[in-house]
């Protein structure tokens, strides 16, 4: 949560709560002193019921897990060029029915967090980077540019209106969330500072039926939540 207290218990409840099928985790820890040395990933897995594939980004201790109901027929991850906390994203493929698979990207882009503008410029400039490898990434599994049902998700660090958000529009990526009120499409809560959305769910050739965010203290970044037609 804000206060650096890893609730698994709540996280899990708000797994429940939401209903969800697949779940999206960043900054999952598996071993940590900072986490009590729990693996998280697993203990969420276990206790939601769900399966589970991890791709560490820092030192194998932390990094990105995606939970499912549904099952899993692929996995793998890539780290991103980073000059500060090392990321990376992980590619997991799930096939909720027969000869109709569904492809879940799951990214942490780095923060915006410097005063200064210089530290600023070159903050921005990494998580720049890292956006376009991570598209390249993606591209490199679809030649031809041709995607089928895709999901791109997890925190990218940066608002709606930004450059990342308008590229990914662009791309044919429909935003589930867009022109919901900010007091129910934010993400990002802090005690003192502006509620804003920093977590996407990116869609292609899935239809949204709906999407919300979780009211919950579990994290300081709420959860999101899409429901999508896959017929479409």
């Amino acid at each position: 949560n804000e206060f650096f207290y890893p609730d698994l218990e709540a996280i899990a409840s708000t797994i429940r709560v939401s209903g969800a099928d697949v779940v999206l985790l960043q900054e999952v820890e598996i071993g940590r002193l900072t986490s009590f040395g729990v693996d998280q990933a697993l203990w969420l897995a276990r206790r939601v019921g769900m399966d589970r594939r991890f791709y560490a980004t820092n030192e194998g201790l932390q990094g990105l897990a995606v939970l499912s109901r549904v099952p899993i027929t692929q996995d793998e991850g890539v780290l991103l060029t980073s000059l500060y906390q090392q990321t990376g994203a992980q590619r997991v493929q799930i096939e909720p029915a027969p000869d109709a698979p569904v492809t879940l990207y799951n990214t942490w882009l780095g923060v915006l967090t410097a005063s200064e503008s210089g530290a600023l410029e070159a903050q921005t400039q990494d998580q720049a980077q890292q956006f376009a490898e991570l598209l390249a990434w993606v591209a490199s599994h679809n030649p031809g540019g041709i995607l089928g049902r895709t999901v791109i998700g997890g925190t990218f660090h940066n608002v709606p209106d930004s450059p990342l958000a308008d590229q990914m529009r662009v791309a044919g990526f429909d935003d589930p969330f867009a022109g919901l009120p900010i007091e129910l499409g934010a993400t990002l809560w802090r005690t003192g500072v502006p509620r804003v959305r920093f977590d996407y769910l990116w869609l292609r050739r899935l239809g949204r039926l709906s999407a919300g965010v979780i009211d919950t203290s579990a994290s300081d970044h709420r959860m999101a939540v899409a429901e999508v037609n896959l017929e479409r």
